[in-house]
């Protein structure tokens, strides 16, 4: 796996970005990801704290753009996260956290599906199930543990 890393690490594009000096080079990369996470975890927060009652006067079916933003995000952040990772692959690789984080961004992503598939019914304005509910707040714990988690690799490295 090491070497795996090494070849990641050296590629150009990666190397570039750990090594440049330019603002176009790591704080941009960085930025990027920042926004992503706003755009897919933020997304993830409001529509989990709908479901558990904050800002009642807003119709759950309201909620329905909000998949579109989440998903924005995650494609931004799966390509800044591949590259933020390339760029230190050799220390990062070896973070338990990290994967972590990867288990923890897989859960949330599988909990976003059967919660999409309540906002988009045809009851969803009605009163919210309690099952759904329980996704809802285990969606924000896991998004909160996503974030804390990718702030820690920044310590562990």
């Amino acid at each position: 796996m090491e070497a795996y890393f090494e070849w990641l690490q050296g590629l150009s594009l990666p190397l570039w970005i750990a090594e440049s000096d330019s603002i176009w080079g790591f704080p941009s990369v960085l930025f990027l990801h920042s926004l992503g996470m706003g755009l897919s975890a933020g997304s993830a927060f409001v529509i989990g704290l709908r479901l558990l009652g904050a800002g009642s006067p807003l119709l759950v079916s309201s909620l329905r753009v909000m998949p579109r933003i989440f998903w924005a995000g995650f494609i931004l952040n799966f390509l800044t996260g591949s590259l933020l990772f390339a760029a230190h692959a050799t220390q990062t690789g070896f973070i338990p956290i990290y994967y972590a984080k990867l288990l923890l961004i897989a859960a949330g992503t599988l909990l976003f599906v059967p919660m999409r598939r309540f906002i988009d019914s045809a009851g969803s304005d009605g009163t919210v199930p309690g099952r759904v509910k329980v996704l809802a707040a285990l969606s924000i714990a896991i998004w909160v543990g996503v974030i804390t988690t990718g702030r820690l690799i920044a310590y562990m490295g």
